[in-house]
This record gives structure tokens, sequence and C-alpha cells, in this order.
């Protein structure tokens, strides 16, 4: 008999491929650990995908999966929606589950955001809890929530779950303020866990990938700087490719990590698309990525990367790629400074673009000391840390 598993929050086919990529990694990292139990598992991911079946083979296994439209489910018309709609939102599929694993979109338990999405990230797991179930945060940012009925509301869930697992040193702590230790735990981002195929490229070049995000070129979705960054990040942009344009040896890749054809504000293949057009028309376009994965591989064929998508950068790190990260929310500093103490960075919020510049130019002259601290990180933290996710996870599935 199959166990049924729920991934909440997570979407294998989201455009932001950081999001793509937990929900990938997730579910290879469950799988391995139903499979090392000798268990089977029917899995179903909760977000906003209509229903569909689908298969991947991640790490030599064949896994099936199933996603359905998650709703805001502590709100009336939702539980009519459940009632009276039970096959369109899969109420017997939401009661049968054995075990729910909710990722937060990775960072959205949390009220920057905005009070709707934060209840529509706490409500599921408030729904989770009435309803019985064993319920695990899987690693995650935790917070920061500004508003102290924020905080008390999803403190006060998080005690009803089985564990709450942070991806950083930060959260790890802030947790801890609310949580009893029995409960928390800080191990590592599920998407050093997804697996990829290096690409070669084989051209007698440097190959260098920059990640531009479309939404800090165009200054967030209020299109004025809405993260108040110190960086002018156009500015860096341009100095960046201007810097390696110089270089007969080097090729660059301007590689899309978030690639929502119908919002342009947040496409960065739509800023890659202006910048060669306009600017340099000599760089590389990599291509609308169908998934993380193929992303990845891409992004491991680089010699140097760097870029503004925490997940391209996770990509590049965990395939062994010296990159330097341009930092712009508390999120970078909490996984790559605090926990694997990983020093190439600029800080676009609290640094101008000269010194970020001046930094990244400093890292591409130390790519062997970055490789070595990669490696070394990856060895001796991610990995372990990893391994120690997977003892977990284990302890809770039987």
């Amino acid at each position: 008999m199959k166990i049924k598993i729920g991934i909440v929050w997570a979407d294998p086919y989201n455009k932001n491929l950081g999001v793509g990529a937990l929900a990938l990694s997730s579910l290879a990292l469950i799988n391995d650990v139903v499979k090392s139990k000798g268990l089977d598992a029917e899995y179903s991911f909760i977000c906003f995908t209509k229903y569909k079946k689908d298969k991947l083979v991640l790490r030599d296994k064949e896994i099936e999966f199933t996603t359905f439209p998650v709703l805001d489910y502590m709100k009336p018309k939702s539980i009519a929606q459940l009632i009276l709609l039970p096959s369109r939102y899969k109420t017997g599929k939401l009661l049968g589950l054995d075990y729910v694993f909710d990722i937060s979109a990775g960072d959205s338990f949390s009220d920057i955001y905005g009070p709707k999405r934060f209840y529509l990230m706490l409500n599921t797991k408030r729904f989770f809890a009435k309803l019985g179930k064993k319920q695990v945060l899987l690693p995650q940012t935790i917070g920061p929530f500004k508003d102290p009925v924020y905080e008390k509301q999803a403190f006060d869930v998080m005690k009803t779950t089985e564990m709450v697992i942070s991806r950083d040193e930060q959260s790890y702590k802030y947790s801890a303020k609310f949580l009893p230790k029995e409960k928390i735990a800080e191990t590592m981002d599920v998407a050093f866990y997804m697996p990829f195929e290096k690409t070669s490229f084989n051209n007698g070049k440097i190959n260098v990938g920059i990640n531009v995000s479309g939404l800090l070129w165009n200054g967030g979705y209020t299109r004025n700087n809405q993260f108040e960054m110190k960086t002018d990040y156009r500015k860096l942009i341009t100095d960046t490719l201007t810097f390696f344009s110089a270089m007969d040896n080097v090729q660059i890749h301007i590689v899309s990590h978030v690639i929502p054809e119908n919002n342009p504000v947040e496409d960065d293949y739509t800023a890659a698309e202006d910048i060669k057009a306009n600017h340099f028309p000599n760089v590389v376009i990599a291509p609308r990525f169908s998934s993380p994965i193929e992303a990845k591989g891409y992004i491991s064929g680089m010699q140097f990367f760097t870029g503004a998508r925490m997940h391209a950068c996770i990509g590049a790190f965990s395939s062994l790629v010296p990159v330097f990260l341009m930092a712009y929310s508390r999120k970078f500093n909490g996984l790559f400074k605090d926990t694997l103490q990983y020093p190439w960075m600029g800080d676009c919020v609290n640094e101008s673009e000269d010194v970020v510049f001046a930094k990244l130019k400093d890292a591409f002259s130390n790519i062997d000391k970055m490789a070595a601290d990669i490696k070394h990180s990856m060895d001796t933290i991610a990995k372990p840390r990893l391994d120690e996710l997977k003892q977990i996870l284990g302890n809770v599935i039987k």
C-alpha cells in the first residue's frame, strides 16, 4: 500500500525556475528517503497549477506525481468549494494525505510580501493542522514577520507541525525564540540536491554566465527601486558586460532564471533581449529553459557565473562553478555567507555599484580560490546537511 504525500507551495512547472527547482528537488529527496525505507508513495503537488498527472526521471528513478490547485483553505468560500466540488478540488486526495511537506515557495512564509500572500501560506498550514496531518516545513526562510500579530499567528501554527526546518542560520535562530529545540533544525536549501547533466561548450573560451534579473533591471514591480538598493543595478550590469566584452577570450552568456512570458516586469529573458538588441550584440542569450534541471545543466558549463537570482546562483554553486553573488535580500547572506561561509558577494542594498563591481573584478581574478572555497563548502557543509535532512525526514516518514 502506498503512503500519500503532499508537497505544498512547490510547483514543478513554475516559470520562476527557482520555485521549480524547489519542487523537483523536494520530490527527488523525499522519494529517496521513502525508497530507503522500503516504502512506496503517491505524490501530489498542491500549488497554483491545474490538475495534471505527470512523471519524471530524477536520480535514475521514475517518479509519478499529480498537481492540483491550492485554495485559501480557511475561507468559507474555499470550504464550500471542497464540499460542493470535490472532484475539481481533489477533496478526497487532501483528506487522504498521510504526510504534508510544505516549502512555502522558499521564502514566502513572511509578511514582507503583504497580507494576502502571508495568509495563503498560513492557512494551508492551519488547514492541515486541523485535519490532524503530519506536517513538516521543509528547509526555507522563516520570516521575517514585521507585524507582531502575524508573527504570533505564524509561530502558533508552526507549533502544531512535526518539524520546522530552516535553510539558513538566521531563520534557525529566529525560530528558536518561539519553538522548542526538538522541533527545529537547520539544514540546507533542497535545490542543492537537484540533479543535472553537465554542459560542455567546447568553444575554446572562458564561458562567463551572467544572470540578469528582469525584476531588478526594471526597478522592481514599482519600477522605482522597490528594493531600496544603493546599487544602480542597470549600471552594474552594463559595467559587468563592458568588462567581459573587452576580453577576446571570454564568451558571455546571459542566463535567464525567471521566465514568465506574460509578465515582462519579472521576465529575465525580456531583459536579456533588450541588452543584446540595444547594447551588447555579441552576447549569447541562453534559451528559455523548459525546466530548472535544464537551466542548471547549462550553468554547469560556465567557468564563471554571476547573478541576482538566488537559485541561479545555487545552480552554479552546487555544480562547482565559481559564482559571484549580487545579493539584494537577507536570504543571500543567510545561506551563502552565514551557512556556507562563502565570502564572494556584493551587497547591492548597502553598497554602491562601484563597490560591487570592484568586488566582482576581484572575484574573477581569483577563480581558482573561489572554486576551492565552493568545493570545501559543498564537501564539509552542504552535503552533510543534506544527509542530515534525509535523516530528519526518515524519522518522520514511517
